[in-house]
């Protein structure tokens, strides 16, 4: 990459970082919702759009990953191959954790709010499944890579 470019993505960088930069102190110092003030519950005029700027980032920086995922392997062939068993194993992983997961509702006595349906919690089990085999998984990594230090 020549460095004209490599210029323009670190002003476009510092401009995402400055409004970034703008919106939190507004967050913090800025005005409150009329009638929230002083109490528990104090809101952020600014709320709504720090939120909406989160959200475009993120999904900003998904869509740029996953974008250049796409082209390095359309450049690089031999990381296909690589990629797939790495999708495969994803599909695995997601696939055990649905599994484990409960669809079964929930007795609470006092709640009558939304998301107690099947659906919701069967995916939500599956979202705390994969996240408790991938922690297991970092933590066995870990012993591994100290343990297998002394036998070499």
């Amino acid at each position: 990459m020549s460095g004209k470019y490599i210029k323009i993505i670190n002003y476009i960088l510092y401009a995402l970082l400055g409004v970034s930069i703008i919106l939190v102190l507004l967050f913090y110092l800025g005005n409150v919702v009329p009638g929230t003030e002083g109490t528990s519950m104090v809101e952020p005029v600014i709320t709504e759009t720090l939120l909406r700027w989160a959200y475009i980032m993120a999904i900003g920086a998904a869509v740029i990953t996953v974008g250049f995922s796409i082209f390095n392997m359309i450049i690089n062939p031999k990381g296909l191959k690589q990629g797939l068993f790495v999708l495969l194993g994803t599909i695995i992983l997601f696939g055990a954790a649905y599994l484990l997961a409960s669809d079964e509702i929930l007795s609470i006595e006092t709640y009558e709010g939304a998301g107690n349906e099947p659906f919701t919690l069967k995916w939500t089990g599956t979202g705390l499944f994969a996240t408790y085999i991938l922690a297991g998984g970092a933590v066995l990594s870990i012993l591994y890579a100290e343990i297998s230090k002394y036998f070499k």
